[in-house]
This record gives C-alpha cells, sequence and structure tokens, in this order.
C-alpha cells in the first residue's frame, strides 16, 4: 500500500515541475520584440542583410524614413542595387537631407524604388538593354568583361542571397528621369 501514495506523488510532482516549462513555452510565443529589437521575420531578408551591414547605414536610414524597410523586410522577391555609403556621400551637398524631410517621402520612395526589379536577378543572369525597376521606370544594364553597369553605377559587389532575394552593391546613387532636377539630382 505504500507504493500507491509514493506513486502517485511522483506523478503529482512531475505533472508540477512541467507547468513552468508549458507558461514559459507559451511567452516566447507571444512575446513581441521590443522596440530596436529585430523581427524574427525579417531575418535574413534583405532589410535585415542592410541593416546589419555597415556599408549600408544610409541606404537603411532612408529606407526606414520612406516605409520600405518592412517591404524589403517580408516575403517577396527582389533584386536591390543597393548603393553604399560611399555612394551616397557622391550625391550633391544637401540632397539627401532635403530627400529626408518628411514632406519629400514620395521623392525618396521613388529615388529608392529605382533600385530595386521585382524579382531574382544573379549577375550572370543580367543581360544587356533594360529592366523594369519597382518604381515603373527602367534602367539601361551594359554587361562588359567582368563589369555590370546599372546606368553610370558599377556594380560592386554582387549576389548577396537573402531569403527574400538577392543584393548588388553599387558605387552611385542612380536617379530616375522623374526626379531629375529634385535637389540638385540629375539622371546623368
Amino acid at each position: 500500500m505504500q507504493t500507491k501514495p509514493f506513486t502517485r506523488l511522483a506523478l503529482i510532482l512531475a505533472v508540477a515541475s512541467l507547468a513552468p516549462l508549458a507558461v514559459a513555452q507559451d511567452d516566447k510565443e507571444t512575446k513581441k520584440p521590443a522596440a530596436g529589437e529585430k523581427a524574427a521575420s525579417d531575418t535574413g531578408t534583405i532589410t535585415a542583410s542592410l541593416r546589419d551591414s555597415v556599408t549600408f547605414s544610409i541606404l537603411t536610414k532612408a529606407l526606414e524614413a520612406a516605409g520600405l524597410d518592412s517591404t524589403l523586410g517580408s516575403k517577396g522577391s527582389y533584386t536591390v542595387f543597393a548603393p553604399t555609403d560611399e555612394a551616397f556621400g557622391k550625391l550633391p551637398e544637401g540632397t539627401l537631407d532635403k530627400l529626408l524631410l518628411p514632406e519629400n517621402k514620395e521623392k525618396l520612395r521613388s529615388l529608392l524604388m529605382y533600385h530595386v526589379v521585382p524579382g531574382v536577378f544573379m549577375a550572370a543572369e543580367l543581360k544587356n538593354g533594360e529592366i523594369k525597376t519597382a518604381n515603373g521606370e527602367k534602367v539601361e544594364i551594359d554587361i562588359k568583361t567582368n563589369t555590370v553597369r546599372i546606368e553610370d553605377s558599377k556594380v560592386a559587389k554582387a549576389d548577396l542571397v537573402v531569403s527574400n532575394g538577392v543584393i548588388h552593391s553599387v558605387d552611385k546613387v542612380m536617379v530616375p528621369k522623374s526626379l531629375d532636377g529634385f535637389a540638385d539630382l540629375d539622371e546623368d
């Protein structure tokens, strides 16, 4: 008769010890990222890769200001010709500051979407000619021996594959015709 109460007590203790584990697991599933914390859903995406790189801090700031960070951090497939911080430094003085103003959000958005092509295109898959960008305008692709140019911007590093596309870093910010003349921008 002594084994039954002992067995019952052991069973009760075993079940009780699992309860905190189940509660902790539920907390993990419903916990939302704190401000400044990365959302698990954008891990390995274009947005996360750009944000994690010191080379693209200005582009990251611009994507956030334009509200495009969530788009490029979600499911989909995109090819991004990502201007480096050095490329943004080549813009006329004051241009970036003007583009980042809230009243110019749509112009900034258009400029950034001019660097995005729907679908995934590895450098080897790009061909001479035009390709339509996410802002609706076309860019000229010029392939020469070991060099890929998009408009007058050179692809410096190609084929950074991420979960929702590919990133090619470029050495110059490309300017769509629709923004020619705005804040000293010139499509040349």
